[in-house]
């Protein structure tokens, strides 16, 4: 590393203790981002990092508890610096040896938290919905091995909740099925006997169960179904994004005992389980059929010898080692503790709402989203609130009527979600005197 680009990382490291920082819109970004052409390139380098520091929204911070993720561990920031300074493409095992030695590993680990026997294998993909992508192919190749070669001249089906990611409606458009061949149902008010009727007036090759849905948090079962889905062979995805951390948890793991009855699962690990972005795993049980339908002849890139070549296994050629990531963390930090933390302070979370008359529990079955609402909310305020708590510095969702909070930060406490709720209903008090 040169003395240069030591200087710039020590420039950016002092930009990053900047605890002012500023929410705008797009306009005023434009209007506000310009440089002055006189500065000297190591003052442009200066001002240009203050400015992004300045206008980018902290996500460490104890008011940030809007989306599925946080700030990141620190480990994680550090295997981010490790992985950019290599900056290697995790696609052969010649390219990236420990980077795909560390997959591996910590691949093996998970598929033994889930309960997967031998066979089962895995692989680290851009994001949570590429990963549903990629389960939905494989099990249109496992019912439809031809259509690797050949494709499909009739339409194929997926089900899945009303409550599902938009990912499978996306990836019924990637696979060429189109979006009307996504069937959504309710899960709870949906018999066995109604769901085979379903699966008999369609060719249904996949079902698809969230574990923790995005809005509320909520866990799906359909076990009610699994004699209908063995019957037809159809394939069990669980979108396990924002709960499957669970598996990392001791005290916890127990709610993903039906894991292992699946035949693929997705976990983002950059979500509640605080690492950086991206740090998704799609595992499969029947781990052939990862490479059995994405496998296709480059012998300029694959070698006899390439045991251990990942792109074997993947729709992609460039990879980051995000696998990496995660196997760095397990080493160095405590992702029991981190896992279990989310779940217990979202239970301390919903004891604050329920002990406050001003707002009100939504779904108490969450176990990683609290979801509340005012008493005294006005139709469409929730919105008002959300804006100008943006100004303040304070960021939280809404969904129709209520508010979800997900605190993955660390250092969120009780304190400063009772903090936040006082905001909250400030603002409401301030919009109702209007």
């Amino acid at each position: 590393m040169s003395s240069e680009l030591r200087k710039k990382i020590e420039i950016v490291l002092s930009a990053l203790q900047n605890e002012e920082h500023e929410y705008c819109s797009f306009e005023e970004l434009n209007r506000r981002v310009v440089f002055d052409e006189g500065l000297s390139r190591e003052e442009k380098f200066k001002e240009v990092v203050d400015t992004v520091c300045k206008y980018t929204i902290d996500t460490k911070s104890k008011n940030w508890i809007a989306k599925l993720y946080g700030g990141g561990s620190e480990m994680s920031f550090v295997a981010e610096m490790i992985i950019a300074h290599f900056n290697q493409n995790c696609h052969t095992y010649r390219s990236s040896p420990f980077f795909t030695f560390a997959e591996e590993q910590i691949i093996k680990k998970i598929i033994g938290y889930v309960g997967y026997e031998e066979g089962a294998s895995g692989i680290f993909l851009p994001g949570g919905s590429f990963c549903t992508y990629i389960a939905m192919i494989c099990a249109r190749f496992k019912k439809y091995p031809a259509s690797k070669r050949t494709g499909l001249n009739h339409p194929i089906q997926v089900i899945t909740s009303v409550n599902s990611h938009y990912s499978i409606d996306k990836g019924a458009i990637i696979m060429g099925m189109g979006t009307d061949n996504v069937i959504k149902i309710d899960f709870d008010t949906t018999t066995p006997e109604e769901f085979e009727e379903i699966v008999v007036r369609n060719n249904v090759f996949m079902i698809n169960s969230t574990m923790g849905t995005t809005s509320e948090g909520i866990m799906e079962s359909v076990d009610k179904f699994s004699k209908v889905m063995k019957k037809y062979n159809i394939w069990h995805h669980i979108d396990a994004c924002v709960s499957g951390i669970a598996l990392f948890s001791t005290k916890y793991r127990y709610l993903t005992s039906s894991f292992k009855h699946a035949n693929s699962i997705t976990i983002d690990c950059h979500k509640c389980l605080n690492l950086n972005q991206q740090c998704s795993v799609l595992l499969v049980k029947e781990g052939d059929l990862l490479s059995d339908c994405s496998r296709v002849t480059a012998p300029y890139l694959f070698h006899k010898d390439s045991e251990y070549d990942v792109a074997n296994r993947s729709f992609q050629c460039g990879r980051r080692a995000d696998g990496f990531k995660l196997w760095f963390c397990d080493q160095l930090d405590d992702l029991d503790a981190q896992a279990t933390l989310i779940y217990d302070r979202n239970a301390r979370f919903k004891k604050i709402i329920a002990d406050d008359p001003r707002f009100e529990n939504v779904e108490k079955d969450s176990m990683t989203h609290c979801c509340f609402k005012l008493v005294s909310a006005q139709e469409g305020e929730n919105h008002e609130i959300m804006n100008a708590l943006l100004k303040e510095g304070i960021y939280i969702e809404y969904h129709r009527d209520y508010f979800k909070a997900v605190a993955v930060n660390n250092d969120i406490d009780e304190d400063s979600f009772k903090s936040i709720i006082e905001r909250i209903f400030a603002v409401h008090e301030r919009l109702s005197q209007k």
